[in-house]
């Protein structure tokens, strides 16, 4: 948003999501986290990240339909808006993560990060990834409308199969093998396993990267084949979507 207010909005909202996630682990089930000591932690490195992640990606997947006219002087390329923009939104939820686990890290008296240069690593494939995937809806969504009203669906099913509320190694191993192909579900990974020393992780980062890596080369051959057709899209406000 561009009033001061939906900055201040940006970090109470995760702060929300937290606390009611937190009552209904009381008051309908039990207070013990999926894993560890802090049930904070898991949702924060689960649900809140995915969320974030899904909000980079949409805010990202807009930057050439809200930014056309700028492409008319020729120095800047429709994918050059793309990543400018993610890497801004992604570097905001940095911030604000960096304020919710140092906040957990005061409250269970202990470091929330335990490898601290696998988790700066593990960050750097994830904004790899948010890059990869808000080129992909970028390109996509102007050429094709539907995909934007497609990707909206997608993320309760995204949800579900990320691992946000549960353990993926935990899982039966026929259901294991068909959420793994989620992308989001190594990213959640990602920060789980560089946060708790004894996680057992499904994480494979040779697969996010490989996948971010497809997804970022289709973008680009789509955009150089049908640039005008996609600098004549529109913006579509009701596309404002950040799960």
């Amino acid at each position: 948003g561009s009033s001061p207010f939906s900055y201040v909005w940006t970090l109470v909202e995760p702060a929300i999501l937290i606390s009611i996630l937190l009552a209904a682990r009381i008051y309908i089930k039990n207070v013990n986290p999926a894993f560890g000591e802090s049930s904070v932690l898991f949702l924060l490195t689960g649900i809140v990240f995915l969320r974030a992640a899904r909000n980079i990606i949409n805010r990202g997947g807009r930057a050439i339909t809200g930014n056309v006219a700028l492409f008319e002087f020729g120095a800047v390329k429709p994918l050059d808006a793309v990543i400018a923009r993610t890497i801004l939104e992604f570097t905001i939820w940095l911030i604000i993560f960096t304020c919710f686990f140092t906040v957990v890290g005061r409250i269970i008296g202990q470091q929330v990060v335990t490898n601290f240069q696998g988790f700066c690593i593990a960050l750097l494939l994830i904004l790899y990834f948010c890059i990869a995937m808000s080129m992909f809806n970028a390109t996509v969504g102007a050429l094709v409308p539907i995909w934007r009203s497609v990707w909206k669906m997608m993320g309760m099913p995204l949800m579900i199969t990320s691992g946000v509320l549960y353990v993926p190694a935990q899982m039966p191993p026929d259901v294991l093998n068909i959420i793994i192909w989620n992308p989001f579900l190594h990213c959640v990974e990602a920060l789980r396993s560089n946060c708790y020393l004894d996680y057992i992780t499904v994480y494979r980062p040779f697969y996010l990267l490989s996948f971010a890596t497809v997804v970022i080369l289709l973008s680009m051959a789509i955009e150089l084949l049908f640039r005008k057709e996609i600098l004549k899209s529109r913006d579509n406000d009701d596309d404002e979507e950040d799960l």
